[in-house]
């Protein structure tokens, strides 16, 4: 399939190519023919115009044979001469301009000039001119004394000018004027056929490379799908996941080779599969004889699992910033020296840099020692209000910047005031990190709300607190819900509306809130926006509060 489309597009860009190779023949047989018509109107004016001259000299010929001034007969033989051959030439031109566009009325449907037949009947009736001119000159002699001039020379103009019964000069000379108004009106068509060839041609080449880019971009997009899909199979594979398979369904030559890619990645998964079945039977057998060296080596297991886990995190978060400040360094020590305020400059990039590495390095860190259970909290007692002002003022800051009011809502004034046992550093980081992701992925001119209520339990100092912030962002899809605590997890709507982001913040968040014996839990809907509730337990008595 993929093959008989990439066939399918040579064919439609060869196609195309034929299609403007035949605009440019038909278009430049065209040019040609208003060439010639051009070339040929001039050719017969220069014609006309030689046989006039010539005309005109055996006039001057005839007045110097009467006036017996020794006109040469071989001048008279000459010029008459010459008048035959610009008739016979100003034939075959007249001939070659109607069979010309007798071509160009078929193929254009305009009107044949009807000067092209008036010029051939003109070369017919200069024929029978010709040849009385010349028995009349043949027989001219001068004139004898006293003779009458005028009437001789009256006669002889007949000659000259009249053939069947017709003014030749009033023909010549209109013929000559039409010419003269031809020859700019086809040398004018030339140069419009000539523009026409060229819009012709640069329109259809523009249609070839559009349609060229179409295809190209069709191709790559065809193309591109299944090898993505195939490299997602390759790198899944040499990660290790050897459930991953390739979805079919393109019906081309790439699912075949995803079947196969499909075969082997499950002759893979048996294979593992019985060596994961032998490595329990084995471990079973060793748990029989030894139960104090299967705890201990499942004990060390876990411990290198998590040491692993996050080498592998580490690795993945510090090497975008680490590649950064050594991008820096490598650009500040080439060439040759630069000036101190350069250096300073890229120091203050690297020392950005370094910031942005250590604050990944001390989530890392906090992420790791939350899962060991090593997460250090000094408990003290913290104002919650007070905190919670202070945490609204931050994400204020940020919301400023993006164009997002951020509210702490009002609190009645019946309202104990609520003190918690909290490490206050480590919750305010918490909350600032739900603002901070209620604020960056809220929509321009949206609203974050903070509000906090006590949660009653008993009579007695047990009572929780239960902080919300509602914002009015673009959501979270249902089926990433279950997953947003997850570290280095980020939802499509997040990865589209901002690209940066490490996805650990909800988890730590998360391991900060179970360090204080709380829970943190979120209800969102697309595109409306994502509730978040942090319960934290409160030791407040009621009773105590009242009296």
């Amino acid at each position: 399939m993929f093959r008989l489309r990439l066939s399918l597009a040579f064919a439609v860009l060869v196609a195309l190519v034929c299609v403007q190779a035949g605009f440019v023949y038909w278009g430049s047989n065209r040019v040609n023919d208003y060439a010639q018509h051009s070339r040929l109107a001039s050719d017969i004016l220069s014609e006309l115009l030689e046989l006039s001259a010539s005309k005109q000299r055996l006039r001057v010929w005839a007045s110097q044979q009467l006036m017996d001034a020794n006109a040469s007969p071989e001048v008279r033989d000459s010029q008459l001469a010459r008048m035959q051959a610009s008739t016979e030439t100003l034939r075959q031109l007249a001939r070659r301009d109607l069979a010309l566009w007798g071509e160009i009325s078929a193929r254009e449907g305009t009107p044949i000039p009807p000067e092209i037949d008036q010029l051939v009947a003109v070369s017919d009736l200069l024929d029978d001119n010709i040849a009385a001119v010349r028995a009349r000159l043949v027989k001219l002699a001068p004139l004898e004394r006293g003779a009458e001039f005028a009437s001789v020379w009256q006669e002889l103009n007949e000659v000259f000018d009249k053939a069947r019964g017709r003014d030749l000069r009033e023909l010549i000379n209109g013929a000559i004027e039409r010419q003269r108004n031809v020859v700019p009106v086809a040398r004018a068509a030339t140069e419009r056929g000539l523009d026409q060839l060229r819009q012709q041609s640069i329109g259809l080449a523009v249609i070839t490379f559009a349609a060229a880019i179409v295809l190209a971009l069709y191709l790559k997009r065809r193309l591109q799908r299944p090898l993505d899909r195939l490299l997602a199979g390759t790198q899944a594979l040499r990660a290790g996941s050897l459930d991953h398979r390739i979805a079919l369904g393109s019906h081309d030559e790439f699912d075949h080779v995803a079947e196969h890619f499909n075969s082997m990645a499950a002759e893979l998964q048996r294979h593992r599969q019985d060596a994961d079945a032998a490595r329990r039977r084995l471990e079973e057998a060793v748990l029989e004889r030894t139960s104090e060296l299967s705890a201990a080596h499942e004990t060390l297991q876990q411990v290198d699992h998590r040491r692993r886990q996050l080498l592998a995190d580490l690795s993945h978060e510090l090497r975008t910033p680490a590649t950064a400040i050594r991008g820096e360094a490598e650009i500040a020590l080439r060439g040759a020296e630069k000036p101190p305020m350069e250096y300073r400059e890229t120091l203050t990039r690297i020392v950005g840099g370094v910031k942005q590495l250590t604050g990944v390095i001390d989530d890392l860190l906090l992420v790791a020692r939350a899962e060991a259970d090593q997460l250090a909290m000094r408990f003290g007692e913290v104002d919650l209000p007070e905190l919670l002002g202070d945490v609204t003022d931050m994400a204020s800051a940020l919301g400023a910047r993006h164009e997002v009011r951020v509210l702490l809502e009002a609190i009645d004034v019946d309202t104990p005031p609520v003190v918690l046992q909290a490490d206050a550093d480590r919750l305010r980081q918490a909350l600032v990190i739900v603002l901070d992701n209620a604020v960056r992925y809220s929509r321009q001119d949206g609203t974050v709300r903070v509000s906090w209520q006590l949660v009653r339990e008993d009579e007695e100092a047990r009572s929780r607190v239960r902080v919300r912030v509602v914002d009015e962002g673009i959501g979270i899809d249902a089926d990433e819900l279950p997953k947003v605590f997850d570290r280095f997890v980020r939802g499509r709507r997040a990865r589209v509306h901002r690209a940066d982001g490490t996805g650990i913040g909800l988890s730590i968040a998360q391991a900060i809130v179970h360090a204080h014996h709380g829970s943190i839990r979120l209800e969102s809907i697309p595109l409306q926006g994502t509730t978040v509730w942090v319960e934290l337990p409160c030791h407040f008595s009621f009773q105590t509060q009242q009296t």
